[in-house]
């Protein structure tokens, strides 16, 4: 809609978990409606009663939030277009296709389902593509009450076209559709109905989703035009493929959940980040961009057709660079969740290292694990033994910090010709049960000397 203040919707359905690709659609439509001054709109299609539950719509509420988006209009919010259920908009669906029976826009369908499935094994004996015979819009059968509305599509033009704000031009030929169902017999909207009422409704200028929804479009601008509406630009973005190159699916793909990046201890500015960079690319070598920083960079020119490959080791690395660039002391108090059982003083202690080397804020928990909780005692062979007491002879008498503990092991890697990882692979079997941890030194000065000593002895006995 040329001059029109720019206002973008989110439309989800509470019918699961968050998915990550609606995750980063909620991004890019908040990020292009602050770059232009316009309004985010968050409405929930939720007229699917069987699956709709409210945790689900909670959920939705939640995941957004911790990102650290807000939108302007919606469910919980209001706004001027409301209400943003549609489960709670259904008389308006019923008008609006009221008017178009009235237009000439729509007909009433009163073909039974076993109708309809026989034209259908017809077109497909005939090897030929199904489309409705629209035997009700010129001789509809008499004595029936129960019926379906049908758009009726235009006779011309053939084509429908658009210029889509991402992929460029796009066209349909009419010849690919029929006259689709909008409303069901129990005077409930089939989605593309629904869809197009509501973008009418609440003025929506610019329309950003997934790909996966550009062959919905010609329905929907097909609709619009019938409802008097100039209709909104498109922009399809990319979809999101895990390793595998296929795309992020509920049932395939852990990763497509966003709640559990949440659980893995994310942060939700790296997860934000991150979001912004599936499918756009800043025009820089820069990675690091906060939400303001984005509102002002994003375009849509610089969002890629192809699809967006999820990649963990990106990911760690971008949220190891949130980690890093917090104070000691919010690390500490983001931490304590994951290991309850120490107090904030030991974590200080580790804070040096731990901070470095955290990918996620979970994986504290295993690299400290063994302050609290005893490890098997390691078997090591004849070899390993010999370094673990060579070291335990050492630490007996050391003073109880990380840079002599480093100096004392040093110096006995020196004198019997070691490497690193022969006198530390059996020392740290030994103190934690792991073959990784935090640096030596840091984890033998973390357990309480009498206790690290005792678990060498253990394994030595």
């Amino acid at each position: 809609m040329p001059g029109s203040p720019v206002r973008v919707r989110m439309a989800p359905s509470p019918t699961g978990f968050v998915h990550l690709g609606s995750a980063r659609t909620a991004l890019f439509n908040l990020l292009y409606a602050r770059r232009r001054g316009g309004v985010w709109v968050l409405r929930l299609e939720d007229t699917d009663v069987e699956r709709n539950r409210p945790e689900f719509e909670a959920a939705i509420y939640d995941g957004f939030h911790w990102l650290g988006l807000e939108w302007d209009e919606g469910p919980d919010v209001g706004g001027p277009y409301a209400p943003y259920r549609q489960s709670e908009r259904l008389d308006l669906y019923r008008e609006s296709a009221a008017r178009l029976l009235q237009t000439g826009g729509a007909y009433r369908c009163y073909c039974t389902k076993e109708e309809l499935a026989a034209e259908r094994e017809q077109a497909e004996r005939e090897h030929r593509p199904y489309r409705y015979s629209r035997r009700c819009l010129t001789d509809p059968p008499s004595g029936r009450t129960e019926f379906t509305v049908r758009f009726k599509l235009p006779d011309a033009p053939e084509r429908v076209e658009w210029d889509d704000l991402i992929r460029g031009p796009v066209a349909f030929e009419l010849s690919e559709l029929d006259d689709f169902i909008i409303m069901r017999t129990d005077g409930t909207p089939l989605y593309n109905f629904s869809v197009a009422v509501d973008d009418h409704q609440m003025r929506i200028t610019h329309v950003l989703r997934g790909e996966e929804h550009v062959s919905n479009t010609p329905r929907q601008l097909l609709l619009l035009k019938a409802l008097g509406s100039q209709p909104p630009a498109y922009a399809h973005l990319p979809v999101i493929v895990g390793q595998d190159r296929a795309k992020l699916s509920k049932r395939k793909h852990p990763e497509a959940r966003l709640s559990l990046y949440q659980e893995l201890g994310y942060l939700p500015a790296a997860m934000l980040n991150y979001l912004a960079l599936l499918g756009w690319n800043p025009g820089s070598t820069e990675e690091i961009f906060s939400l303001e920083e984005l509102e002002r960079i994003f375009d849509l020119d610089r969002v890629q057709r192809s699809p967006a490959m999820f990649d963990w080791q990106r990911l760690d690395w971008l949220n190891g660079q949130y980690i890093r660039r917090l104070e000691d002391a919010e690390l500490i108090e983001l931490l304590r969740p994951n290991v309850p059982e120490l107090p904030p003083e030991k974590l200080a202690e580790a804070m040096p290292e731990l901070k470095t080397r955290l990918p996620r804020l979970a994986e504290a928990r295993p690299l400290l694990e063994y302050l609290w909780e005893e490890p098997a005692a390691a078997e090591l062979d004849p070899e390993a033994l010999e370094k673990l007491r060579a070291a335990r002879a050492a630490l007996s008498e050391v003073d109880w910090q990380p840079e002599t503990i480093e100096q004392a092991l040093d110096a006995v890697r020196d004198e019997h010709g070691w490497s690193r990882n022969a006198l530390f692979k059996p020392l740290r079997l030994a103190l934690t049960g792991r073959s990784i941890s935090l640096p030596i030194h840091y984890t033998v000065a973390l357990l309480p000397k009498p206790e690290a000593l005792r678990r060498l002895d253990r394994v030595l006995a």
